[in-house]
């Protein structure tokens, strides 16, 4: 696919998802009514599964478009340990970067992606697929700043299979209902 164009409409996806979807604890206000309108309404994806034993954390995934204003969706609110894959892109086992997508807390309670700060290089993150499980080994964890975002690491293409996950993470704006910037984990093939 054209790699320039998927960067740009990526980039500019998942700034707006990040900068609007990333609430706090307190899910009300307009945070809220924002998160709520990029939440997918797919299903389960059949055959996948993500599951990191270093966090004893495992969540089936559900599939992750585009909302209409371009923005990623991001997976419900209401069940904060529920991951998502971004569908438009490589699903994991496929040669590039695959892209998992979870909450860092909501309502008060916390997500999936909530100790993604914590994965370090060498840690394993199992995905089943309905071909077979993919283990892949972390190669960095990083927080950046929302408008710092590294696209180019997170979409270009890879050789082989890669893995990211991504979380929201630094520091929180409370008065926003927001985080500051996103925890993106790195994660090749074993």
């Amino acid at each position: 696919m054209k790699q320039r164009t998927v960067l740009a409409v990526l980039a500019a996806a998942l700034l707006a998802l990040l900068t609007t979807a990333c609430g706090a604890q307190d899910t009300s206000g307009a945070a809220a009514s924002l998160a709520s309108g990029q939440q997918t309404t797919a299903g389960v994806i059949p055959g996948y599964q993500v599951t990191i034993p270093k966090l004893n954390a495992s969540s089936q995934l559900v599939g992750l478009g585009l909302n209409p204003d371009r923005s990623i969706q991001v997976p419900p609110l209401s069940d904060p340990m529920q991951a998502g894959v971004y569908t438009k892109g490589p699903m994991p086992g496929q040669n590039g970067p695959a892209v998992v997508l979870a909450h860092i807390n909501a309502d008060g309670k916390p997500g999936f992606g909530a100790d993604f700060h914590t994965l370090a290089a060498g840690d394993t993150i199992t995905v089943t697929t309905p071909t077979g499980p993919v283990t892949y080994a972390v190669t960095r964890t990083e927080t950046t700043p929302k408008a710092e975002f590294p696209t180019a690491d997170v979409y270009s293409d890879t050789p082989g299979p890669e893995l990211r996950l991504i979380t929201c993470g630094g520091t929180l704006d409370r008065g926003a209902h927001n985080y500051l910037g996103q925890t993106i984990v790195y994660a090749k093939k074993a």
